[in-house]
């Protein structure tokens, strides 16, 4: 399940008597995403969003939003956190961080075209430029030391093939450390999967979910989408979509020389982030004596992992 907190009718109405929003509707889960709980909200006077954050304190939510005030400032469409009566937009619910926002218009899209690749691609770029002046990104909690230091433990779960792969990969990102650090860096959104993101057809109303954001390589967050957005179920990439994605970017940011020599390796190490990250999820899913769903099994990332160590992608 996505939803790890359950609120009553009762709970989310006493909450919302803080803000101007009118009287509750209905309210139901939104099955997408891992980590927090989120619910859609209808009232008397609109569609909103309310987060519950499951592994966020505060403070590390306020910095979320800061970004999220900073691009909306720019015109970028991102979600911003609706304020109370008395100002406040941050509060707890079952001592939990929580926000409402505004609900955008738009679906989460499914058979991903083209069109839809090439406008999220030019929506990273215009992402990664617009947040250039904001400073004091937030430190990446799952780069690249993380994935060293969590590695030994999560290889117990793996078989001899996969501790092997799992191995043998980081052996590798840790002998390219210094191309990483040579690559361009800012604010990235660092989880923009394609259901982070919302459409009309073809055209992109939304970029959703900023709580991963931080301080990262652009490429690097260029390569999560190109291995979510592009990807076949066998963990091959689809390469009308990879040009089209690359293309839209490029539109707006050009890829430097550094960034072109070196998307094998960056695609490679957001796969390995992935993998490692649901292989933890899977972990603590079964802690509770959950599953995860089953388009976000650990296998999908190491599958493309493992595509990518066999193939170097054309620039696109």
């Amino acid at each position: 399940m996505a939803v790890y907190t359950s609120l009553s009718a009762a709970e989310l109405s006493d909450l919302l008597s803080q803000y101007d929003v009118g009287e509750l509707v209905a309210f139901s889960p939104i099955s997408a995403g891992i980590e927090n709980s989120n619910y859609a909200v209808t009232t008397s006077t609109g569609e909103y969003v309310l987060t519950l954050f499951e592994h966020h304190a505060p403070d590390e939510v306020r910095n979320f939003v800061r970004l999220s005030r900073h691009l909306g400032s720019k015109n970028l469409c991102v979600p911003s956190p609706v304020d109370d009566a008395e100002g406040v937009w941050l509060h707890g619910l079952k001592n939990k961080p929580a926000i409402v926002c505004q609900r955008f218009a738009g679906s989460h899209p499914k058979q991903l075209t083209t069109a839809q690749c090439e406008a999220i691609g030019r929506e990273l770029a215009e992402f990664h430029l617009a947040s250039r002046d904001l400073p004091d990104a937030r430190q990446d909690e799952r780069g690249y030391d993380w994935w060293h230091s969590i590695a030994p433990d999560l290889s117990a779960d793996l078989n001899d093939d996969d501790k092997a792969l799992l191995a043998d990969e980081l052996a590798f990102q840790q002998s390219q450390r210094p191309h990483w650090c040579q690559l361009p860096h800012g604010w990235i959104h660092a989880d923009l999967f394609h259901d982070n993101a919302l459409f009309n057809g073809d055209e992109l109303t939304a970029i959703l979910d900023l709580y991963n954001a931080c301080e990262g390589a652009w490429l690097y967050d260029l390569a999560i989408v190109a291995n979510d957005w592009c990807a076949e179920p066998d963990g091959s990439v689809d390469q009308a979509r990879f040009n089209a994605l690359v293309g839209g970017y490029s539109s707006v940011r050009p890829l430097s020389a550094e960034e072109r020599l070196h998307w094998n390796l960056v695609l490679r190490g957001a796969a390995l982030r992935f993998w490692l990250s649901r292989l933890l999820a899977a972990r603590m899913a079964k802690s509770r004596s959950e599953e995860l769903p089953a388009h976000k099994q650990p296998t999908e990332y190491r599958d493309r992992l493992r595509w990518h160590r066999a193939h170097s992608l054309p620039e696109g």
